[in-house]
């Protein structure tokens, strides 16, 4: 065989086993997140009428913690949870997402949807006027 014969054969092998190679490592940076829906219109209506017909009281989050509750981001550190009353758990409809863990909580003068991992998915805001 030539030598070109040779060093082509030597490429070809070369950059056959370097794809093979990046193909089974794992992947960097960041897992890609399930997307997780927000609350459901029929979810908003629930909470809102649930509310309207047996009001509560909330006390407004402090401006500055107020400001750092976004959707996507964790829960800002210093927030006290409240859980929804029993009668409205019941009422809402059941979530199916697949492998994801979701709480609805009172945050202040907000209704939260969050992961089990504390990453804020959706914020309901004038529930309480």
């Amino acid at each position: 065989m030539s030598r070109l014969h040779v060093l082509l054969l030597s490429v070809g092998a070369c950059a056959a086993l370097t794809s093979l190679t990046e193909a089974q490592q794992p992947q960097r940076g960041k897992p890609k997140q399930q997307a997780v829906a927000g609350f459901t219109a029929v979810e908003r209506e629930t909470i809102a009428n649930f509310f309207a017909k047996n009001p509560i009281e909330v006390k407004p989050l402090p401006p500055g913690i107020a400001k750092n509750l976004a959707r996507g981001k964790p829960l800002p550190p210093g927030l006290a949870k409240r859980q929804l009353p029993q009668e409205l758990v019941e009422q809402l409809p059941a979530r199916k997402e697949e492998g994801v863990v979701l709480e609805v909580t009172i945050f202040g003068d907000r209704i939260v949807l969050l992961e089990a991992s504390g990453l804020v998915v959706d914020i309901l805001e004038g529930i309480f006027k």
